[in-house]
């Protein structure tokens, strides 16, 4: 029995009870507000009784808090006050150097915060903590434009965002390496390396300890997220049904984009391994993979490219059989060049792939078999028998029509900078490919590349490729949208160097790509090149020592860096 509807009770009668409203309020003329509770509107104020009566939101929230400071995303996507944070306050340091950067991120000090207590989340992060959805943001926003050649046509690590409902192990991989660039966008590594570049060489040895970044609080956010990552990934590889869902795979391929970030050495290895043997226990056949978009074109995508590029600067036998073969078709090739960030074309990428099957079927009779893809301009077989034959299909790479053909995918009224990057692969490619088919055992008889001297097969000189390499480079301005690619050349380009002059040019490079990349393993390249440039300088100053009358010749093809590669214990990921 309840005690009457509000009206009767403000009346002052006994209420009759009734449904849907009572009979004395009806014979009244009454609005009957019913037997719950009724809403109460309460004017000028945020209560209507206590020692809030009376005040507004103004009023409650005080001066302190009104003008506090907030970041805004500068895309239009959100904004988010300093309250929205996953942490308890945000450092000065990290304010201060914000405010130096024009990126995803700007201070903005007057910003009003009318943020309600309880706000709708969209379905897709419902499940995803706080301080995760943060960094996912930070990652869509800052360091997702720069994982594709084209962001504004297709962007692969985009499309996972949807994924990561339901998916822990996704979700978190994706937010650490939105903590991680939140911290190196704050840090300014890649002055280090222009100073180096003007002389400064303390600089580049004070920049390998500079690995402590400022932000504590947010470092420790990366931390935990990447644990919990590693730990999810550990926990649904070692079930039947979760090893083999795309999500899983697929956050393997994140977690190896984590570590070329905050470092590039070996550790993403065993992650490329580990997906390769899923991958291979799911197809009973490995060369009919269908070319499909969405997840699993990701997956395969990121499989291949990760494998292709990582094999030129690990050593020999420490990955296991390829997972790509020439009879999957050159479709899958053409669709890396579009979708992959490191902009190599398709008809180079498969040149580096049969440069990485010698080296390995040294070891694996199997892989001999290999031969390339693409057909020369000439229409002549693509067998290649020589280091010779090699470079010379090499060099039959037309830039200019691979950039003409790119303009069915993305038109753009100038081509110079499209081409200055398939030249600047084209000669990177080509030095790479000289120093390692020179030694390679199955081509033992045809090692001595530069005394051949028929026309048809004469080879450009070591210097004048280098130089080519250097010239294009520089001819991509860094706020292009093809300069992000450049790592992996540049980082060629800076092995091959001999003079002062292109060594500098090598490490300024470096750092303009930090601005727009914010990726620690382009530190680790420079200092890479240090030791090897010291090491050159070293062996090149015991010869002058020894033989003093003795002239340098002019294609010398100098310091073997590769070999200096393959005896070191690192296997690095320069892309």
């Amino acid at each position: 029995m309840t005690k009457g509807c509000y009206t009767c009770r403000r009346r002052r009668i006994v209420c009759d009870n009734g449904f849907p409203t009572c009979r004395k309020c009806r014979n009244a003329g009454k609005e009957c507000l019913g037997y719950q509770k009724p809403l109460v509107w309460v004017k000028g104020g945020v209560a209507s009784r206590g020692k809030m009566m009376g005040l507004s939101f103004d009023d409650v929230s005080g001066p302190s808090q009104s003008s506090g400071n907030s970041f805004v995303m500068s895309s239009g996507a959100g904004m988010h006050s300093q309250s929205m944070l996953p942490f308890d306050s945000v450092n000065g340091d990290v304010d201060s150097a914000m405010d130096q950067h024009h990126g995803a991120l700007e201070h903005s000090p007057h910003y009003q915060t009318e943020t309600p207590m309880y706000s709708l989340v969209d379905p897709l992060f419902q499940d995803v903590n706080k301080t995760s959805r943060f960094y996912i943001n930070i990652f869509n926003h800052l360091s997702v434009r720069c994982l594709a050649l084209y962001d504004e046509v297709r962007n692969p690590y985009r499309e996972l965002i949807p994924y990561i409902n339901g998916s822990p192990v996704l979700a978190d991989s994706l937010a650490a390496i939105g903590a991680l660039q939140f911290i190196y966008k704050s840090e300014d590594y890649g002055r280090s390396l222009i100073n180096a570049a003007a002389g400064d060489e303390s600089s580049l040895r004070a920049g390998m300890s500079l690995m402590k970044p400022r932000d504590r609080k947010v470092y420790e956010h990366f931390l935990r997220l990447k644990q919990r990552a590693l730990h999810q990934l550990s926990t649904e590889v070692s079930h039947s049904t979760t090893r083999i869902d795309d999500r899983t795979v697929a956050a393997m391929f994140v977690l190896i984009l984590l570590d070329v970030i905050e470092s590039g050495n070996t550790s993403w290895m065993y992650h490329l391994e580990g997906a390769k043997n899923i991958l291979k226990s799911r197809f009973s056949d490995f060369n009919r993979i269908p070319t499909t978009d969405g997840i699993y074109s990701f997956v395969i995508d990121s499989c291949l490219i990760t494998e292709i590029m990582g094999s030129t600067l690990a050593r020999p036998g420490v990955l296991s059989r390829p997972f790509f073969s020439p009879s999957m078709g050159s479709a899958v090739l053409k669709r890396l060049e579009k979708t992959a960030f490191v902009g190599c074309p398709a008809y180079l990428l498969d040149v580096i792939f049969f440069v990485h099957a010698q080296r390995y079927s040294e070891s694996d009779e199997k892989t001999a078999e290999y031969s390339l893809s693409f057909l020369s301009p000439s229409g002549e077989a693509t067998r290649a028998e020589s280091p010779l034959a090699v470079l010379r299909h090499i060099d039959s790479f037309d830039d200019r029509e691979w950039a003409e053909e790119m303009q069915s995918y993305l038109t753009l009224p100038d081509l110079s900078a499209r081409l200055a990057l398939a030249r600047a692969y084209k000669a990177a490619v080509h030095l790479y490919a000289r120093r390692v088919l020179s030694k390679t055992n199955a081509f033992a008889s045809d090692c001595a590349l530069t005394t051949t001297t028929t026309t048809d097969t004469i080879l450009r000189s070591r210097r004048t490729v280098e130089t080519e390499l250097i010239q294009n480079l520089l001819s991509i301005p860094p706020e292009d949208e093809h300069f992000k690619c450049l790592i992996w050349p540049t980082f060629i380009a800076g092995a091959e160097s001999s003079s002062r002059e292109q060594r500098a040019i090598t490490l300024r490079l470096l750092g303009f790509l930090w601005n727009g990349v914010y990726s620690l393993n382009l530190q680790n390249a420079a200092c890479v090149l240090k030791v090897m440039w010291d090491k050159q300088d070293e062996r090149r100053q015991a010869t002058a020592d020894r033989l003093p009358d003795e002239e340098e010749e002019e294609d010398d093809e100098g310091f073997d860096w590769i070999q200096e590669l393959d005896q070191s214990s690192t296997d690095w990921l320069f892309i």
